[in-house]
């Protein structure tokens, strides 16, 4: 193509240009796209400079009139990489032109598409808005360009710098275009990310405020990749999260696919997509049929074999479900799948263990709005958490012991929200050690669990424990309480005291669930016995309110120190816990009396002196 360029020719044997040169795969992938524009193609990856890569990030024009810029750009991680606009850059070889000067030539994995029309000058995001088919785009923008135009807000798309802009598909303003009067001004501003440039193959988890980000409203946008249910193949999607709103803006993710991406413009790139963004008019119920032939696909499955539930994600109730991906599924054995599936009475409680009757957001969970909920089983509870900080949170939820991480939240529907997860929750995968290893709660009594390796037993896949495990709260406030004797279980010094402590709240060789408990009146312990307290039960009966206390409750008694259970039925394969917000134990648990009985006794010994006895009892 170059040697049918006469003018080009010259330009490369005598100037310091930089060229960037496709692959002979990536020209024959756009062959049919090139043919008839070979010297617009050509023109448009030539810089008239030398572009070190020491010189990246930065947009410089061509040697193509009225071509919008080539974006250099830099992405970090563990080694570098260089991109030009959406292109990789392979490698680079230097030459010198016949006059001496420098050049460069960089070898790309993609064809650059130059955007030009008869107006020889650069066009803008507005411009492309305007009159797409100059370009050479035949996707109509003229609905979303009419509402541009209504609201005055045409500066928004022909401001100078390196912005990114998400232009919705759709005709003019006599088009049936659903949702075009709720294309307000905010709404407007919400297809636009200021100052931050995003060619797809350069965007992280990075989530960026738009141009409708101030007191009233708050809006974040970022572009995601999403794999079909094979996971051989992916779609584009820009995503906005509405994070903070109005009357007239719900909260929440809204997706839209792209369909075309990476479009240069003079002040920055766009990306066509098919539907406007924080406009929510989805059910729960169609975005799950949308994502039939995607990442839910085996969900989808699960749900056909429970006719119940399916009518409740149908239903106009508010609600929330946590939706495992087909990976989370796919991490179970499949003979396990395939036997709930012939039980229709478990398979339905099993998914309803993912639903919440009411609509509960990240930003719920963070400000303590909720943090747990009644699932749609009315019998145990989801308890949410946020890891990491306000910028970078993450939402986990926690089912029957089973916690999951929300891989995308917050996805907004007119009858509440959908997360989705990365496990299927009610089916456990850990050991009580591992519960116990990896439960951010959990974490004193963890480390405390590891002296001499007591934790370890709890690893035992042929037992059958109940832990009251007490969580962090409890520690802390014993540490408020008897700072001395808490630094001494910390010191490591005393394994056996600590090893004492923690046998009296487990129970060897019997698994009991809360069911368990409201039934039962005293617990034999490894070491000695707690009495259970059913506290406000009216009738005798629990009574649950999701998201508020429960009326009654049930409470652990040992020589006069009361306990709450916080959080029950925290399942494992081997047994399960409750959570607890006392430690019990005295200061006489570190007397120097107490280890002073000759020989020491293990806790490994303990143990198994105590499984006897428990085997022998029950």
């Amino acid at each position: 193509m170059v040697n049918r360029d006469e003018v080009l020719r010259k330009l490369l044997q005598y100037w310091p240009v930089t060229v960037f040169a496709p692959t002979n795969d990536a020209v024959e992938k756009s062959n049919e796209w090139i043919v008839g524009r070979e010297n617009k193609v050509v023109s448009y990856h030539v810089l008239n400079q030398v572009a070190e890569k020491a010189s990246f990030p930065f947009k410089s024009p061509t040697s193509l009139a009225g071509s919008p810029p080539l974006y250099l750009q830099v992405k970090d991680g563990p080694w570098k990489e260089y991109f030009v606009n959406n292109a990789k850059i392979l490698r680079s070889e230097d030459y010198i032109s016949q006059d001496g000067t420098k050049q460069l030539l960089y070898v790309i994995d993609e064809i650059l598409q130059p955007y030009v029309s008869s107006t020889s000058l650069p066009p803008t995001a507005l411009d492309l808005l305007d009159k797409p088919e100059l370009y050479d785009i035949r996707e109509p923008l003229s609905a979303f360009d009419f509402r541009v135009k209504q609201e005055g807000l045409q500066e928004l798309f022909m401001r100078e710098g390196n912005n990114t802009f998400f232009l919705p598909v759709g005709a003019g303003s006599g088009h049936a275009f659903n949702r075009q009067q709720e294309v307000d001004k905010w709404v407007i501003r919400g297809h636009v990310i200021p100052r931050t440039i995003l060619f797809t193959r350069l965007v992280s988890f990075d989530s960026y405020p738009s141009e409708a980000y101030g007191d009233d409203i708050k809006v974040e946008l970022t572009i995601i990749n999403e794999s079909n249910a094979m996971g051989n193949s992916y779609s584009l999607y820009a995503q906005s999260n509405t994070i903070h709103s109005d009357y007239r803006h719900k909260k929440g993710v809204v997706m839209a696919k792209i369909l075309k991406p990476n479009i240069p413009v003079k002040n920055g790139v766009v990306h066509l997509i098919e539907s406007p963004l924080m406009i929510i008019d989805i059910t729960v119920w169609k975005f799950l049929q949308n994502e039939k032939d995607g990442r839910l696909s085996e969900f989808l499955d699960l749900v056909n074999y429970a006719p119940d539930f399916k009518e409740i994600l149908m239903s106009s109730q508010e609600k929330t479900l946590f939706a495992p991906s087909n990976e989370a599924i796919r991490q179970l054995p499949a003979e396990a799948v395939a036997t709930i599936k012939t039980n229709i009475t478990a398979i339905t409680n099993l998914l309803k263990l993912h639903l919440v009757m009411k609509s509960v957001s990240t930003d719920d969970v963070l400000y303590g709005r909720y943090k747990d909920f009644i699932s749609a089983d009315n019998r145990n509870s989801l308890y949410f958490r946020i890891l990491g900080d306000e910028k970078n949170k993450t939402l986990t939820v926690d089912g029957v012991g089973v916690k999951a991480a929300a891989i995308q939240a917050d996805i907004g529907a007119v009858d509440g929200m959908v997360h989705v997860i990365d496990r299927l929750l009610g089916m456990p995968y850990q050991t009580v050690y591992l519960k116990l290893a990896t439960d951010p709660d959990l974490k004193l009594t963890h480390d405390l669990a590891e002296q001499d390796g007591w934790a370890s037993l709890l690893n035992a896949y042929e037992k059958r424990f109940t832990f009251f495990v007490p969580g962090d709260e409890a520690w802390e406030q014993l540490r408020n309480e008897m700072p001395t004797e808490f630094k001494q279980l910390r010191m490591k010094t005393f394994p056996y005291h600590v090893h004492k402590i923690l046998d009296r709240h487990l129970v060897v060789n019997r698994e009991l669930r809360s069911t368990d408990l409201e039934r039962l009146k005293d617990i034999q312990m490894v070491h000695g016995n707690f009495k259970i307290i059913h506290s406000g039960y009216p009738g005798g009966k629990r009574n649950i309110s999701g998201g508020l206390p429960p009326l009654g409750e049930l409470l652990l008694e040992w020589e006069g120190l009361q306990a709450r259970i916080i959080r029950p039925d925290v399942q494992a394969v081997n047994g399960v816990i409750h959570v607890i917000d006392r430690v019990m134990m005295k200061r006489r648990d570190l007397t120097k009396s107490a280890s002073s009985i000759g020989p020491r006794c293990t806790g490994f010994l303990v143990f198994i002196l105590a499984f006897i006895q428990v085997t022998i009892l029950f």
